[in-house]
């Protein structure tokens, strides 16, 4: 294999474990991927246009079919299990599972490196599914081997399917409908779709950075001596009281209007 090959394949392989370590901070995984190849699909929308997957219809319903199962169960098992569980065992059976295809359905006699490999890999899985079981992480455990199941699903498929259509149009199709689909099913309102819209560009306001307003008095007068008021100004820092400065986030009010008005929060 050529160097620069083994040098993509390494570098894809850190970046796919750091956006699944993102992602399993996330507080809903499924939600999460499901925007990112929702995002993706849209990106690719005008390839549909000039070169439709029109040859596969069935193919793109199926890929679609896989790849939404394996956004929801991977995000389910990120929820219910740890990283070093989930993310070993989703993407260490898919290559297990070709491997055994491909000598069992396919005749392909593997060399024995690829059979040492495959022995390896096997031992791996069995001592994570053992960690998991101590962790109390059976369904994380069970959830992330059907993600694997997907992942050699929708490879097969897309493999074929690349082969007798345009495959950027093809991928569209299949990353909207597919989560399309999980998000249907997750069903996520604007409270839960408002975190995940800051992530992809719009700003997220950090919890705790903003003072809740006080009422603020207009004029000095009995046990407010030595206040001082701020007319027409909004955007006063803070305002001296019997106790001494307000913390920043009080602000001041408009002059003549007796009544006390909440003021606008500093922004961050």
């Amino acid at each position: 294999m050529p160097a620069t090959a083994v040098l993509l394949v390494l570098v894809s392989t850190v970046l796919h474990a750091g956006w699944n370590t993102r992602l399993h901070r996330s507080a809903d995984p499924e939600t999460t991927v499901a925007l990112s190849y929702l995002l993706v699909g849209i990106v690719l929308l005008p390839a549909v246009w000039f070169d439709p997957p029109s040859e596969v219809p069935g193919w793109v319903v199926a890929s679609a079919a896989a790849q939404g199962g394996y956004m929801a169960l991977l995000g389910t098992a990120y929820r219910t299990g740890s990283l070093s569980v989930a993310y070993p065992i989703s993407r260490g059976t898919a290559p297990l599972l070709v491997g055994l295809g491909g000598w069992l359905l396919l005749d392909e006699t593997p060399t024995a490196a690829t059979a040492a490999g495959l022995v390896v890999l096997v031992g791996g899985l069995l001592v994570l599914a053992g960690l998991g079981n101590q962790l109390q992480e059976r369904r994380a455990v069970v959830l992330a081997a059907i993600t694997g199941l997907c992942t050699v699903a929708y490879s097969l498929i897309d493999a074929r399917s690349v082969d007798l259509t345009g495959s950027l149009g093809y991928l569209s199709m299949v990353m909207i409908l597919s989560s399309g689909a999980v998000l249907l099913g997750r069903r996520p309102g604007g409270a839960r779709m408002r975190p995940h819209a800051g992530r992809f560009g719009g700003r997220r306001r950090r919890p705790g950075r903003g003072v809740r307003p006080r009422p603020v008095g207009l004029s000095a007068g009995p046990g407010r001596a030595g206040g001082r008021a701020t007319p027409g100004l909004r955007g006063a820092r803070s305002v001296a009281g019997p106790g001494g400065p307000r913390p920043p986030g009080a602000l001041g009010f408009f002059a003549g209007d007796r009544r006390s008005r909440p003021g606008h929060l500093v922004g961050d």
